[in-house]
């Protein structure tokens, strides 16, 4: 079984989907399939080690998005070349499964699996930069139709995914995310090394992790939290974990003005295996993203023991169920008292944490990978095509 692997998204700073990718090229090499998988990013063919090795090492902004954004049609005219150095390349694995982890099919002639993660540049298109919204509105309908198989991460979006394009419900499969054994409940005495070196006390911080973007709603968590008596602020501080995203200089400016009284600290992005202890570490985990296609980070606190406040809507609701506390994410008197209310009601934090715990548990990448292979299987089946 050959198997195409697009990994452009697996370049620091990783984020969501990148997250995603990397398991699953992970998954495939720990079932011993490394010499069938091949790995394509941006111009090049890559070593599947490599990627992975990389993944989880921090790196500084991207320099070439901005540019892109900034002349007209340079991301239509970058992703012409790359598709023309793929189509031509990629001849050579004659027979091969074609994952596209990142919703647009590059031109492949072989069987074809690709990820729709979210709709969310439909529903909000104002989230997202310009040229994203029209190239997702150009392309990913076409893409989606030219693949034989469409993974989802949740239900919800299987069911907008089917019912925005007429498709045949056969053909999209959802496939959730798991949560890695790192993101566990630890004490204070293992937490101790990365607390230090964020300036940090175990048990006496709000965390929040996720790219600092308007999607992710930080403007009206940071307007909730500050609506929280100050004692509260003073002894949990909001901290926030992500890298920055688009159209985030105003965000950025409410952190700084925030952040010289000493109620906010913004630590940007964090290496993964930092990850695990600074959620082990929180008080408690806020996320009340407007729209999610699924919501690993409120998996990962849940995971870690720490009580979660996430947003009563589509596929966070999914995930989280009553394990978490659910608000209106538009709803700020909403946040404040959610976040309240698990930093001093013992009884919740307590019902919350061991909810959270057991439920994270219905979440394996083992799982997810094994799911991903065994559609890989079907794909090369000779009768498929």
């Amino acid at each position: 079984m050959k198997v195409i692997l697009n990994v452009e998204s697996i370049v620091p700073p990783v984020t969501g989907i990148g997250r995603y990718t990397s398991e699953i090229l992970a998954g495939l090499l720990a079932r011993g399939h490394g010499a069938e998988v091949h790995c394509f990013s941006h111009f090049n063919w890559v070593d599947a080690r490599r990627v992975i090795n990389a993944s989880g090492v921090s790196a500084g902004g991207n320099r070439v998005r901005p540019f892109l954004r900034s002349v007209p049609y340079a991301y239509d005219l970058r992703c012409v070349a790359r598709n023309a150095v793929f189509k031509r390349s990629a001849r050579k694995f004659t027979g091969a499964v074609y994952h596209e982890p990142n919703y647009i099919l590059k031109p492949y002639d072989g069987p074809c699996v690709v990820n729709c993660h979210d709709l969310s540049f439909l529903h909000f298109p104002e989230h997202h930069p310009a040229e994203r919204v029209r190239y997702l509105d150009r392309n990913l309908e076409k893409s989606l139709r030219r693949a034989d198989r469409i993974i989802t991460l949740s239900d919800f979006v299987r069911r907008e995914v089917i019912e925005t394009f007429s498709f045949d419900p056969a053909t999209v499969i959802t496939i959730p995310l798991g949560v890695d054994g790192s993101f566990r409940p630890q004490d204070e005495d293992e937490t101790r090394i990365v607390m230090e070196r964020h300036g940090l006390r175990h048990g006496r911080y709000v965390l929040s992790v996720a790219t600092i973007e308007p999607r992710k709603n930080l403007h009206g968590l940071l307007r909730a939290f500050m609506r929280l008596p100050a004692s509260l602020r003073k002894e949990y501080p909001l901290v926030l974990c992500g890298a920055a995203g688009w159209r985030e200089s105003k965000v950025e400016q409410s952190i700084n003005e925030l952040a010289r009284e000493g109620s906010i600290l913004r630590l940007g992005y964090i290496p993964e295996a930092d990850l695990p202890l600074l959620y082990a570490g929180a008080a408690a985990f806020a996320f009340p993203s407007f729209y999610e296609g699924f919501g690993l980070p409120p998996l990962e606190a849940m995971a870690s023991g720490t009580p979660v406040l996430a947003s009563a809507t589509g596929s966070i609701l999914e995930v989280v169920g009553d394990a978490g506390l659910l608000v209106d994410p538009h709803d700020d008197g909403a946040i404040t008292e959610g976040l309240e209310r698990i930093l001093t009601d013992g009884a919740l934090r307590r019902s919350r944490i061991d909810a959270g715990i057991e439920r994270a548990g219905g979440f394996s990448w083992t799982t997810c990978v094994d799911r991903t292979v065994a559609l890989y299987r079907e794909m090369v089946k000779p009768h498929h095509r």
